[in-house]
């Protein structure tokens, strides 16, 4: 009886250290998330930003606001590569580092030109962070663009920089690009890249009559071959709109003889360019889109309005146009056009991708837009009653 009952317990040992539990359970509190990503190249070396914040300003959306403003911390090392300098930062960082959180990469103008994959090499190969992170450049020091508070005192995941498309949606000029989609592209023969950049804006916002800092893409740092880096504003890059696949909504004021009559609202453009054989190349641009009346401040006849909204746009298109070919950029990745759609006058003209392309124009530009509605209001003729 006395060995049966030894018996027992052992099987009932063995049973009760084989059953599963969560020994190695890690609670929130004892790991550090990272949640952005900061790159610069200075005097041969690597540098990295890490941005933290405390969770709980996450959480508190959820059961009310806050009256203090999120705790962010940013760290900075460098290293002579970046792994080395991601293992510097730990030396600091008191607790476990975990990266699955990392939902943002910003570049410096510097960290561009060694090429973005220098940069995001270690991270992606490493099994906690994916291809998914929304991806700036930025000519403003990246501490500070990491440290800006979004409004209400709420979290950093809810700025510009970490959850830009229901912003672009509303208002879409420069389309925001996760690190996958820009890998993908720039592996594409003859594909410029135009990586939105962030500035910080300070004379725009008060909060309690002072100035309070917020995030805006400002332009775009375009990407090309061999290392080329060349920087756009917004306003120069106003033609890129037009031809960008993405855009949902983007405003249009209608001027005049020089004066701002209306604003209209163009949804969802829809653009074809297609190679001429000429010399030079030259490249032709059909677009069609609908128009929404957003504004009226003078009466126009409808057919004046759009032949002048027809005319705003491609006048739009040529400018960007002309002032990228000057910096040598080509910004509506014309090239890559011509490699998809006649790759034998592609590999002659570029020696199959060795040679710059240079030798091209812009032809025919067909604008062909139809105003949908005019709002709550009905557009007549009759004169405003207030």
């Amino acid at each position: 009886m006395k060995m049966k009952g030894i018996g027992k317990l052992a099987i009932g040992c063995v049973l009760l250290v084989s059953l599963t539990g969560c020994w190695d359970m890690k609670t929130i509190q004892d790991t550090n998330y990272l949640t952005a990503l900061g790159f610069d190249y200075q005097k041969g070396k690597y540098i990295m930003y890490g941005q933290m914040f405390d969770f709980a300003s996450v959480a508190k959306q959820e059961g009310g606001k806050s009256g203090q403003p999120p705790m962010i911390w940013v760290g900075r090392e460098e290293g002579d590569t970046v792994s080395e300098a991601f293992n510097r930062l730990y030396k600091t960082t008191q607790q476990r580092v975990f990266w699955g959180h990392v939902n943002a990469y910003l570049f410096s103008k510097e960290a561009l030109k060694q090429g973005i994959g220098k940069f995001t090499d270690g991270s992606v190969r490493f099994g906690e962070t994916r291809f998914t992170q929304w991806i700036y450049s930025t000519d403003e020091p990246i501490e500070d663009v990491l440290s800006v508070i979004p409004f209400f005192n709420t979290s950093p995941m809810s700025s510009i920089m970490m959850q830009p498309v229901e912003n672009y949606r509303q208002r879409s000029v420069i389309r925001p690009y996760k690190l996958y989609r820009a890998a993908a592209l720039l592996r594409e023969p003859g594909y410029t890249l135009m990586m939105p950049s962030l500035a910080i804006r300070k004379d725009v916002w008060l909060k309690n009559d002072k100035p309070d800092s917020k995030l805006e893409v400002n332009g775009v740092y375009a990407l090309g071959k061999k290392g080329q880096v060349d920087w756009l504003s917004e306003d120069q890059f106003i033609g890129g709109r037009w031809l960008e696949k993405s855009t949902a909504r983007t405003p249009l004021v209608v001027y005049m003889d020089g004066k701002a009559v209306q604003t209209v609202s163009i949804l969802k453009p829809n653009a074809h360019i297609k190679p001429r054989k000429e010399d030079p190349l030259t490249f032709d641009i059909a677009m069609k889109c609908k128009v929404v009346i957003a504004e009226v401040i003078e009466k126009v006849d409808e057919q004046a309005l759009q032949k002048q909204i027809d005319k705003e746009i491609a006048d739009e298109i040529t400018y960007t146009f002309e002032l990228g070919k000057k910096k040598k950029i080509d910004v509506y990745q014309l090239e890559h056009v011509l490699y998809r759609q006649d790759f034998p006058e592609w590999a002659k003209v570029t020696a199959n991708g060795e040679k710059l392309f240079e030798s091209y124009q812009l032809g025919d530009i067909q604008v062909k837009t139809e105003i949908v509605h005019s709002g709550m209001l009905k557009n007549t003729g009759k004169p405003p009653q207030y």
